[in-house]
């Protein structure tokens, strides 16, 4: 069963993992890299997990995205995404596409916000087209 929601901070090492496979499988995807982002410690773990959504099958994280609403006065309208990975063997099923529909579903209620800002990489054809 494929199920959409956010994890405790106790359940950082979930996130950890699934993080470190999205940097190590497609490392032109992000920002971040797989050596510097396998050192980080728990606390730093704890506190990012916060503003990830995930997709569960079996209550195994499958997919992620991360969200945050701008703090500084001029950049309050606006929340940014990033971090969107689904794993490789739950490709093709809509994961992405409704991990995608309810993070937006989730800022919409952010009434400051009119602006979305989305990066990704021409080169991930599946998440330009998505």
């Amino acid at each position: 069963m494929i199920e959409i929601r956010k994890l405790p901070a106790d359940r950082w090492r979930d996130y950890r993992d699934l993080r470190l496979e999205a940097l190590k499988r497609e490392p032109s995807a992000y920002g971040s890299s797989f050596e510097e982002s396998k050192r980080l410690k728990e606390e730093v773990w704890r506190r990012q997990i916060k503003n990830v959504l995930f997709t569960l099958s079996d209550d195994r994280p499958v997919g992620m995205i991360v969200y945050v609403f701008g703090e500084e006065l001029k950049a309050r309208h606006i929340a940014e995404i990033y971090g969107f990975y689904v794993s490789a063997d739950h490709r093709g099923e809509g994961v992405g596409t409704r991990l995608l529909e309810r993070v937006l579903s989730l800022i919409r209620r952010n009434k400051r916000v009119i602006k979305v800002e989305l990066a990704v990489n021409p080169e991930q054809r599946a998440a330009v087209k998505l």
